[in-house]
């Protein structure tokens, strides 16, 4: 049996909108109020995705794109967010390449030299500049996270069902000021929002299932630590 959870960006907008007393339950809202609330959502999920507070958008098979000969840099022409790992073909191998920072790659001293790629700098919108600079058409194989998709209208928001109700609290704090509410109000509503990025972050953690300890592992441990105290005590 499958059980699919779905939201869409009306339904967390309805959600917020009737925290911030703009929207009763059923009347509709109008077009600009949820124009409002859409560009809070998303403006959220780009900023909490960059903070790194939800769990890593990361495609699980890697993103093949070319890199041309005698050209330092190509670009992957995909919506990255940043690189993970990244390799090169050299043949019938896959080589690692370094991803480095601007000062490393500043403290390269021969920028033109030629050869198989070992290094690479991320230089923002999918582009990348390889060292060395290679010598022959090959093909880059890199992992990455994803930007968060933008929302749109009557699809689920990019954002796990379980994060919905933090996501709201978020998004009434950031549209507080729009509708006017007191300066009491937005205190407390910045309050929970800050309760809510942290409840985010935690329900992003990755869940990993510990292998039990063995009781007679643990016994046989302290009974040889025991003997071994008794014999040299």
């Amino acid at each position: 049996m499958a059980i699919v959870f779905t939201r869409t960006r009306q339904q967390i907008a309805d959600l917020a909108l009737g925290k911030l007393g703009v929207k009763d339950g059923g009347i509709s809202a109008v077009s600009a109020d949820m124009d409002v609330i859409y560009e809070a959502v998303d403006l959220r999920l780009k900023e909490m995705h960059a903070l790194g507070i939800f769990w890593r958008k990361v495609t699980k098979r890697p993103l093949s794109f070319t890199i041309p000969a005698n050209i330092a840099s190509a670009s992957a022409s995909v919506d990255i967010l940043f690189p993970i790992s990244m390799h090169v073909v050299d043949g019938s191998l896959d080589e690692p390449v370094d991803l480095i920072g601007i000062r490393e790659y500043a403290a390269i001293p021969d920028k033109a030299e030629a050869g198989v790629p070992l290094k690479a700098l991320y230089a923002g919108s999918a582009e990348f500049i390889f060292w060395p600079v290679p010598t022959a058409v090959t093909t880059a194989k890199l992992v990455y996270e994803k930007i968060a998709d933008d929302t749109s209208s009557g699809a689920a928001a990019d954002v796990d069902v379980s994060m919905i109700r933090s996501l709201k609290d978020l998004v009434a704090f950031d549209c507080a000021d729009h509708w006017g509410k007191d300066e009491q109000q937005i205190a407390r509503w910045e309050r929970q929002a800050t309760l809510a990025e942290r409840r985010i972050r935690n329900l992003s953690a990755q869940r990993v299932d510990h292998a039990p300890v063995a009781v007679d592992d643990f016994d046989s441990v302290r009974t040889s630590r025991t003997k071994r105290d008794w014999h040299t005590g």
